[in-house]
Parts: structure tokens; C-alpha cells; sequence
């Protein structure tokens, strides 16, 4: 019996002729033939695989995602703004001084109109001089003056809403230079316009500003002949003609009859007797449904506007001959005409009035004491306060 040892290396060997042919490989021993053909496989292997195209790997590009922070990085701090006033500094300058010189303009300007005057100023009619010949000085410039004043103000405005109140035959007293006309709504018989205005009769105490007016009139209506031109002082009694009997300058008058409307705008300021004034007018309007309309500028409502109005009161009735500081409330009051309507405006200086003559008069009391008796009050039930401008 063989030997298990030996056994074994006659299995290995016979395992190896299997595997490993006899073959001649030029008196090389048969285990070096056999690496050398392993390495003969792989060398055709490696041909192989370099006869292949390679794939190309994309360029590598990083990232634009930003990774998150760890948690052990430093904590994160917003970008602080930019100054908002780095690049305005010059514009701040410029702006804090025109500030500053507008500041000090008002303060001086209210230290000034609060001051008390150095001498006293009229304010009642009767103590101021006559100025109404500047009218026939200024009267073709006159428009052109006032003109942005009035629009700037309202005060246009408040011409045409007034002229629309006016109807039947209607009277103007201190018609000026015609500002009026443009607003009426005339009803002449072959007229253009057809409104609620049947006669006009316009009234001036200068002639030159009654020529402008005509003049006016003349552009605005060609060919009509339907307003009575009248130059006279309307507080004098029996100045005013009458109503015409038709819408002609030429007809004759009413006898007997009174106005249904009486307009009068910024004329109490300019006549010397503005009481006696309102109380003509009262004798020729029709009582009871008759109005006297009239758009007037006074005094304020505060003192430091009216010590304004009194300081420039002088200057201003030399220029446009008129006095702009007397108090149209007593004036109305004191004429004896009943309120209808009592608005102001721009801090209680200009003053939109509507007056009419109660048909019977109260008779005085016999033994009544007359400085017991109150005054007329000038604010009608319907007055209506308005805001300052």
C-alpha cells in the first residue's frame, strides 16, 4: 500500500498534465511557458481595450450652490444700509437755510403786524378823506391790476354766483369797469341770451370807469341797445332813475316803480357815506321780494389781520381808492335794511350780504328809550360760517 504522501503528489501531478499540455517551448521548463502565455493573454487584452475609444470625462466645473454654514461657523451678520443722506448733503444745506430765511421772514412778519400802531388810523367813513377820483385815473388799467388777484382769491367766482342771483330789473351801483357783465343772464328781446335779467341800468359816480364798462359791454353784446348808462352819486337821494318801461336805454321810466335786484360789488368801500348809501338803495328796491346783492371787503375777524388792514389802509385807498379796513358789519347794521344772507370768507374780510326792506316798518314807541333798544342783528338765521380761505 502506497504512501498517502506520495499519493497526493501523483494527483498534483497528473492535475497539471491536464491542465498544461506537453508541448515544446524551446527547452524552457513548462511553469515558465505557462507565465509567459498569462502574460501574452493580458498583453492582447490591453491592445484590445487601447483600440477602444475612451469615454471623456466632463471638465469639471464646481458648484454654485453655496453649502450650508456648520453649525460651528461664526454667527451671521446682516450687510448694514447704506446712509440714505451720504450723496444729499448739499441739497439738506441749501434746504435748512431757505428754512431758516422763511422762519425768520414770518417772525419778523408777525412781530410787525402785532406791533401797535405809531399813529391812529381811520376806520369810520366819515374820518376818511375822499378817494374816489382815483377812479378816473386808473380806470383803464384798472382790470389788468386786479385780475390775477381775483382769480388767485375766488373772488371771480363769487361775481358770477352773485350775478346769477339777479333778475327782473335789476340796477348795478358802482359798476366800475363792467367786471360783472360777463356773468348776467340777460333777456334782451332780440338778444342772444335769454335769461332772467329784463332791464339793466348800470350806475357809476366816475366816467371814466363807466366808459370802459360801455366799451365792454359793446364786445360782449354787438348791437344791442338794452342797458341805461347812468354817471351819478347813488347816495344822493333821487339820483336813480326809476326802472325803463322796456330793455332800451332809450325808453322811458317807470314811474312810481321800484327794482326787483340791486347788485353792488366792492362799493361800499369807496363812497364817503356808505349808511346813507344803503338806505337809498332800500328806498328804490322792491320791499319784501326785492334784494339788494352785494359783494364787499372789511375788516377781519382777527387782530392781527386788521392791524395789516390799517397799516396798509392809507397806501392802499391812494392806489385803488378804496378803504379796506371798515367794518361792514356796523355799516349794514346801522342801515336799517333787514339780512338775508351774511357769509365771509379769507378770514372774514370779504363778505357776501343779501339785504331786502321789510314791507311795513315798526313805528317807535313813544317814551322808549332809544339807547335801550338793541341793535339789529346782522347775521340772519341762514348765515353760514365759512373756512379761511
Amino acid at each position: 500500500m502506497a504512501d498517502p504522501h506520495y499519493r497526493s503528489i501523483w494527483r498534483s501531478a497528473k492535475l497539471f498534465k491536464e491542465l498544461v499540455p506537453a508541448t515544446r517551448f524551446n527547452g524552457t521548463a513548462p511553469w515558465r511557458n505557462l507565465f509567459t502565455s498569462t502574460q501574452m493573454q493580458y498583453a492582447k487584452q490591453a491592445s484590445k481595450a487601447a483600440k477602444k475609444p475612451q469615454k471623456q470625462l466632463p471638465d469639471y466645473r464646481p458648484s454654485k450652490i453655496k453649502p450650508p454654514p456648520s453649525p460651528s461657523a461664526t454667527p451671521f451678520r446682516p450687510k448694514p444700509r447704506p446712509n440714505p443722506l451720504r450723496y444729499r448733503t448739499i441739497p439738506m444745506v441749501f434746504g435748512g437755510a431757505t428754512l431758516a430765511g422763511i422762519s425768520a421772514y414770518c417772525t419778523i412778519l408777525y412781530i410787525s403786524l402785532n406791533r401797535p400802531l405809531e399813529h391812529e388810523v381811520p376806520i369810520e367813513a366819515a374820518s376818511q378823506a375822499d378817494v374816489s377820483k382815483r377812479y378816473d385815473v386808473i380806470a383803464n388799467t384798472f382790470d389788468s391790476e386786479v385780475e390775477w388777484t381775483e382769480k388767485i382769491m375766488g373772488i371771480k367766482r363769487l361775481r358770477k354766483k352773485l350775478a346769477k342771483e339777479a333778475h327782473g330789473d335789476v340796477l348795478e351801483i358802482s359798476i366800475g369797469t363792467g367786471r360783472n357783465l360777463d356773468f348776467y343772464g340777460f333777456d334782451f328781446k332780440n338778444g342772444k341770451d335769454h335769461g332772467r335779467v329784463k332791464s339793466f341800468t348800470a350806475v357809476d359816480k366816475s366816467e371814466e370807469m363807466l366808459e370802459v364798462a360801455h366799451e365792454k359791454f359793446g364786445r360782449l353784446y354787438p348791437g344791442i341797445l338794452g342797458v341805461r348808462w347812468v354817471v351819478a352819486d347813488a347816495s344822493e337821494e333821487g339820483a336813480i332813475p326809476p326802472p325803463p318801461r322796456n330793455p332800451n336805454e332809450r325808453s322811458g321810466n317807470k314811474v312810481g316803480e321800484k327794482y326787483d335786484t340791486i347788485v353792488q360789488t366792492m362799493g361800499l368801500c369807496s363812497v364817503d357815506d356808505p349808511v346813507a348809501l344803503l338806505k337809498c338803495l332800500g328806498n328804490i328796491v322792491k320791499e319784501e321780494d326785492g334784494r339788494i346783492l352785494l359783494l364787499e371787503h372789511g375788516r377781519g375777524r382777527w387782530q392781527w389781520l386788521n392791524n395789516f388792514l390799517d397799516k396798509s389802509a392809507i397806501g392802499h385807498a391812494k392806489d385803488f381808492g378804496c378803504w379796506w379796513n371798515r367794518d361792514m358789519a356796523k355799516i349794514v347794521g346801522e342801515s336799517g335794511l333787514e339780512v338775508v344772507k351774511f357769509d365771509t370768507w379769507h378770514g372774514g374780510t370779504t363778505y357776501w350780504i343779501e339785504l331786502r326792506k321789510p314791507k311795513f316798518e315798526k313805528s317807535p314807541i313813544k317814551g322808549l328809550d332809544e339807547s335801550k333798544t338793541s341793535k339789529p342783528n346782522i347775521q340772519a338765521k341762514n348765515e353760514t360760517r365759512k373756512s379761511w380761505w
